[in-house]
């Protein structure tokens, strides 16, 4: 049986260097277009299980997970189910080659994707169904002029009903505006846990972080189809960020909630080795999307937006998004005292904090839950994660002032986003000297007293003076 084992790879590791590696090849085409590509290894799959039908089909048929561990636990068990993983594989993996060559989907972006499918089955799956949604299907002349004249552009949509604002969302980017959608319905989800559940999990009730995450992805979504609605240059890379942003959520609120419903935290979670796997997927996930954001943000730097003051404020409002989003790699390094129990050999359940000089758990502002009496990177976190709504919310009211003049709201929307990005960084100061938000030292609030004065100073002088604010 060992021997099976090692050479089964055979049965379907050619089909996929066909794939990835000479997928332009005719032959290679032609070769995966037949189903028989697969019957090597479903041979093999008969030819084993076949004789041991009368042993296995009970237990598939009415599966215990104590049953499923014990005959996984065999090798003839591992062997058969490591060869059915093999069939079906590339049975996917064919069917994804074979529609992004239809597609026309570069072989340089499926070659990764198709490596995902071998390795990460479902994952792989997962993410090319994010990945073909770019290449949209040819249009008439007719669908197209009517999708550019409802086009949700600039500020169109404060002036809509809120499902006419989802329709016209929709025809941006439907993967991205389901999510949101989908999310609100979570939220009500978690509304009604919250009353009906009173487990609590790290100091705070089990159902409030997915119901803040539920907010937060549902809003960060819309925002990024509103977006969308100002890449006209790239549309196919801007459909992959999206597209993959939302794969992302998905995955992250998947686990969020159900770490909630196991009763148990999801982040910094390293006390099984399933929490350990959820955790990971989640920073894998959230790594997706964060490089997703910085392709916006080149996408929307070389893009030409006719208004200016809202060019400026969704620029930066990606760009100190990608910051805010940044902090959170703070937060998964090891405290002192975890560092401290790791070099002891001790086992470290929690892995990482948003807290410091404090454990998490404490108490906590309401809803938020940020640390009362210690310092939280949480508060930092969620203001540079919020940047790509207030500042483009800055820049379409400064637009909307006619009278400034495209210079000096420039000015404004720039002199906003460096006092946001200076709050953002006056909040890090705190939390890393451990100090709480409703608990600032002199030095904090001699820090926020200089953002006041010296943006506003910079703010009048840009009103009073059109000439001086080239930017």
């Amino acid at each position: 049986m060992e021997t099976i084992f090692s050479l089964s790879g055979l049965l379907t590791l050619p089909f996929w260097l066909l794939m990835i590696v000479l997928p332009r090849w005719k032959q290679s085409q032609r070769i995966m277009k037949s189903l028989l590509v697969i019957v090597p290894a479903a041979l093999v799959y008969a030819a084993l299980i076949i004789p041991r039908i009368a042993q296995v089909l009970p237990q598939v048929l009415r599966p215990e997970l104590s049953q499923i561990s014990t005959l996984l636990g065999t090798a003839d068990g591992a062997t058969i189910a490591w060869i059915h993983f093999l069939a079906f594989d590339l049975f996917v993996g064919r069917w994804v080659f074979l529609d992004s060559r239809e597609r026309e989907l570069s072989p340089w972006l499926m070659a990764p994707v198709l490596f995902f499918v071998l390795m990460l089955g479902p994952i792989g799956f997962l993410l090319y169904l994010a990945v073909r949604t770019t290449k949209r299907p040819k249009v008439t002349t007719q669908e197209a002029s009517m999708s550019r004249t409802t086009s949700p552009h600039a500020g169109s949509l404060f002036s809509l009903r809120p499902l006419d604002a989802i329709r016209q969302l929709w025809r941006v980017n439907w993967p991205l505006t389901l999510v949101a959608v989908l999310h609100l319905v979570i939220l009500f989800g978690t509304l009604i846990g919250l009353l009906l559940d009173d487990r609590v999990i790290t100091g705070m009730p089990a159902w409030l972080k997915p119901a803040k995450f539920a907010i937060s992805i549902s809003i960060y979504c819309l925002t990024f189809v509103w977006l969308l609605s100002f890449l006209k240059s790239a549309p196919r890379l801007a459909r992959l960020a999206a597209n993959i942003t939302a794969v992302g959520f998905v995955v992250e609120m998947v686990i969020i909630a159900g770490q909630a419903a196991r009763g148990t935290t999801s982040h910094f979670n390293n006390s099984t080795s399933l929490d350990q796997f959820l955790f990971s997927t989640m920073g894998i996930f959230i790594v997706l999307v964060w490089l997703m954001n910085l392709l916006a943000a080149i996408l929307v730097l070389r893009e030409p937006i006719a208004d200016a003051p809202l060019a400026t404020a969704l620029r930066l409002g990606l760009w100190l998004t990608l910051a805010g989003a940044g902090i959170g790699v703070l937060m998964v390094l090891p405290t002192s005292d975890q560092l401290a129990a790791m070099r002891a050999g001790e086992t470290v359940q929690i892995v990482g904090a948003h807290s410091v000089g404090a454990q998490d758990g404490g108490p906590g502002l309401p809803f938020v839950g940020w640390n009362k009496n210690a310092g939280d990177f949480r508060p930092a976190h969620f203001l540079g994660l919020h940047a790509l709504q207030v500042l483009p919310f800055i820049g379409w009211v400064v637009s909307r002032r006619r009278s400034l003049g495209k210079r000096r709201q420039r000015s404004i929307v720039f002199i906003a986003g460096l006092a946001y990005f200076s709050v953002i960084l006056a909040l890090l100061s705190q939390a890393l000297r451990g100090q709480s938000l409703i608990d600032p030292d002199w030095i904090t609030l001699a820090a926020f007293v200089a953002i006041i004065v010296v943006f506003g100073c910079a703010a009048l002088a840009a009103l009073r003076n059109p000439e001086s604010s080239r930017i």
